[in-house]
């Protein structure tokens, strides 16, 4: 290999070393050894806020198979990735791509698996206190927000509480325009397209190769229930 060509792979890998202190802690902190050693997770410009539970890889094995933070998108805040686990599992299948501007979140007892060949180029932000099951070859867009959870439960009029969280699962071959919303108990079929700016919150009852959104309506989903934000605190 020439001089050039030398110095046109330093330039082309210039964030890898730039994200190899925090990226090198990551590995070793989480994996076996022998899997440590070969860096297969890179953390680029990381907000490390809490790492419990267990972050682990399935299937092949190569260095950078897991990106996380690096710049993809030149009009969003190049601020890398925000990262907690406060106890939960993370699982990644396969090679792994999450953008600039983005953030994984898990609970005490959540759990997220993500599929083979994953990208979400910029501004994911993914909240797991219950479980988030993503399948193979799935891409979301810029402003996407998946997260299981409200944080809170509601009061039932006639007694008893609403639960607040429900896993959520998405198929194989998904593709998610930006700015949508994948709420808890959302289940989606393969090969299935949602609509820029779609809130999901259930199952997505459509054969695969669909296209799906919603109108924006009125829609009354409930009645007899209430937030009591003197007693909201959910369990998982």
């Amino acid at each position: 290999m020439s001089i050039k060509d030398l110095l046109h792979t330093a330039w082309a890998h210039r964030r890898d070393l730039r994200s190899l202190p925090y990226s090198i802690y990551f590995n070793l902190h989480y994996l076996p050894f022998r899997t440590a050693i070969r860096l297969p997770i890179l953390l680029y410009k990381p907000r490390l806020l809490s790492l419990k539970g267990q972050v682990k890889i399935e299937g092949r094995l190569k260095y950078g198979l897991v990106r996380l933070g690096f710049p993809t998108v030149s009009i969003y805040p190049n601020t890398g990735i925000t990262f907690e686990n406060h106890g939960g599992t993370v699982v990644f299948k396969g090679s792994c791509i999450i953008g600039n501007a983005s953030a994984l979140s898990v609970g005490q007892k959540g759990r997220v698996e993500i599929g083979d060949n994953f990208v979400s180029t910029t501004s994911l932000r993914l909240v797991a206190y219950d479980s988030i099951t993503i399948g193979n070859r799935v891409r979301m867009g810029w402003d996407t927000l998946v997260m299981d959870t409200d944080f809170h439960k509601l009061t039932k009029l006639s007694g008893g509480y609403s639960r607040g969280h429900a896993p959520i699962k998405i198929g194989s071959n998904n593709w998610f325009g930006n700015g949508c919303r994948i709420m808890k108990r959302t289940q989606t079929p393969d090969y299935c397209i949602t609509g820029a700016g779609t809130t999901l919150s259930g199952p997505v009852d459509v054969p695969p190769y669909s296209i799906v959104g919603f109108k924006q309506e009125l829609v009354v989903k409930a009645s007899g229930i209430w937030r009591n934000v003197d007693d909201d605190v959910i369990e998982y």
